[in-house]
């Protein structure tokens, strides 16, 4: 698998003194031009207001990869995050975006199309398919990536993981691209500002790593390579939390926002953390601006080209959640707490529309809670599927009965949680599993796993009747349940579900395992249960939008002057999850092409 390990902007197109070459140098000008032969500045320096080209509301992914964009192209950005850290959603996320046609495809020996593309998504989206904006997607989004990585210091690498249907025609491997790890020092005093993964996507709080990475980690004690990786790893762990107080080593989404910080950043764009938008600035039916609570006081921000909205959805909303998400009062939100869907109400509040909900309004996962000592959860997990996907493990509902393929997409598995109203499960497993492959925030060996059964994270039992009587579950009906999936999975085979029968879901597992990198019996005491319940990861429904990511208004008409990405754009995909990154991908893309339809003048 070949990787560029270039870290500064590439050579190819260039960036020359923060406009990218072959771009008109008049971009500001046209943008005045657009708004009003210039009468945004005057009327900004009027009225003591402060004057950007765009403003972006929203830090992560998709605010990142527009402001980027834009300021490279010659206007001036501001990006203004409401939480006091940076990276919204993405920096919790796995980093994955999922572009067709991406050109690192070839690294793994992968061809793709846009038929085969269109083939494939028309069947997963079935009469969702909006052939305008799927269009507007699969042209922009390898033309994305190539900007990205010649321009800023985004690194991206295609895995040999398959689309979420891989029967489905047109899937294909390789569209997944994720992001290489970043040294996240060079951020300096930002990375400091850079929001932290979930617990049990890092090791001592703050010290992160490529999963490429972490069979090294875990053979630390059983062989030498292993060990002298990982005492370096852990000798510059050390030397980064007495400089900056966490881990610099970013991996995952984590290293993808600190890339694109550090790329913004380079470029000129101005950022301002702590800063939540209070509410848009019109001129007719035109958004000229935003007003921003900075340092206490309310600042009014002319916008020349257009204020982007990229505030990451309404997951931190309850009462949204409960609106828009299945099982009201059952779901568990594991956005961060910030996303409150305040750039749906200020769109709203300019004439943008909200289409009919998606068919799924978020990305499921199951989530376990871990909680304190006093009960109080202190931090969610999502099970997305390495654990649940490992041989040794199965997940009952409370009738000690399993109900989906526990290695199947994390869209799929928390849909059938949905379909039977299963709004509590337990993820099982025995005691080679979790030291072997780790279960949520319980990391494998060599790291301890202790304190989890004290905190009562992990339920525990000698046998799996003692572990049935320990969750709840009628032992009988949890041992013959056990029993029977342990016959079969010795021979590898799940005749009820059909576990590890296709490539995704061995890709979940452990190649090395035989027969089934999926399936083993569990047969290891002491035997572990996690209580999870159906979540959402983010969500997945916001504004109509062209295919330049402008809001749509009742008329069907766009909105001069607003733009809508990330959380805040509808799903190009309406919900539907056809690869891991089907989030991240669209919203770079559509970052990317709000960024260029600004910068040609709107």
């Amino acid at each position: 698998m070949r990787r560029d390990n270039r870290e500064g902007p590439g050579e190819g197109g260039g960036v020359r003194g923060g406009v990218c070459s072959g771009v008109m140098p008049d971009a500001i000008a046209r943008c005045a031009t657009l708004a009003g032969s210039g009468s945004h500045a005057e009327r900004a320096q009027a009225m003591g207001q402060s004057e950007f080209d765009v403003v972006v509301v929203g830090s992560g992914a998709a605010g990142l990869t527009c402001a980027t964009v834009a300021q490279q192209q010659g206007l001036k950005c501001l990006v203004v995050e409401k939480a006091d850290v940076l990276g919204g959603t993405t920096a919790y996320s796995g980093g994955g975006a999922w572009i067709p046609c991406n050109p690192h495809m070839a690294d793994i020996g992968q061809t793709d199309t846009r038929e085969e593309a269109q083939t494939y998504l028309s069947a997963v989206l079935g009469n969702h398919y909006d052939a305008a904006q799927m269009d507007a997607f699969l042209e922009a989004g390898p033309e994305m990536v190539r900007y990205m990585e010649e321009n800023t210091h985004v690194r991206l690498f295609s895995i040999p993981l398959s689309d979420y249907n891989p029967d489905f025609a047109g899937a294909k491997l390789g569209r997944i691209m994720l992001t290489q790890e970043y040294d996240g020092s060079a951020l300096g005093p930002w990375l400091r500002k850079v929001r932290l993964p979930f617990a049990g996507y890092v090791a001592f709080g703050s010290m992160q790593t490529d999963p490429q990475h972490l069979g090294k980690l875990k053979n630390a004690f059983r062989d030498f390579g292993s060990f002298a990786f990982s005492a370096k790893r852990f000798a510059g762990f050390v030397r980064d939390l007495l400089r900056f107080g966490r881990g610099a080593n970013m991996a995952n989404g984590n290293a993808l926002i600190g890339r694109l910080l550090r790329s913004a950043l380079d470029a000129g764009v101005e950022v301002w953390e702590s800063s939540p938008a209070v509410r848009l600035m019109r001129d007719g039916d035109a958004v000229t601006g935003i007003v921003v609570s900075r340092n206490g006081k309310e600042a009014q921000i002319a916008a020349n080209c257009g204020v982007v909205l990229a505030s990451g959805g309404f997951g931190g909303n309850q009462a949204m959640v409960e609106k828009f998400m299945p099982m009201a009062g059952q779901h568990t939100a594991v956005s961060p707490e910030s996303n409150t869907g305040d750039g749906l109400a200020m769109g709203q509040d300019a004439g943008g529309t909200l289409p009919d909900p998606n068919p799924d309004n978020g990305i499921w996962a199951p989530v376990s809670l871990v909680r304190d000592a006093s009960g109080k959860v202190v931090s969610k997990f999502p099970h997305f599927g390495p654990d649940r996907g490992k041989p040794g493990t199965i997940i009952v509902a409370p009738d000690g009965k399993r109900f989906a393929n526990e290695a199947s997409p994390y869209q799929d598995f928390t849909n059938v949680m949905h379909r039977d109203n299963i709004g509590t499960a337990w993820l099982i497993c025995d005691h080679r599993m979790l030291r072997e492959y780790g279960v949520g925030i319980a990391l494998p060996r060599p790291l301890p796993y202790k304190q989890h059964i004290k905190s009562g994270y992990l339920k525990t039992g000698r046998t799996i009747a003692e572990l049935a009587d320990a969750i709840g579950i009628d032992p009988g009906a949890l041992e013959a349940t056990v029993s029977a999936f342990n016959r079969h999975a010795a021979e590898g085979n799940d005749p009820d579900f059909q576990r590890g029968g296709n490539i995704y879901d061995n890709a979940q597992g452990d190649f090395e395992h035989k027969p089934n990198p999926n399936l083993a019996p569990l047969e290891t005491a002491p035997f572990y249960a996690v209580e999870i319940h159906p979540g959402n990861v983010s969500t997945l429904y916001g504004f109509n939008t062209n295919g330049d990511a402008q809001v749509i208004d009742a008329a069907r008409q766009s909105i001069r002057g607003l733009y809508a990405i990330g959380l805040d754009q509808n799903s190009v995909m309406k919900g539907f999850y056809p690869g891991g990154g089907s989030s991240i991908g669209p919203a770079m893309t559509f970052g990317y092409r709000a960024a260029m339809h600004m910068a040609r003048g709107g």
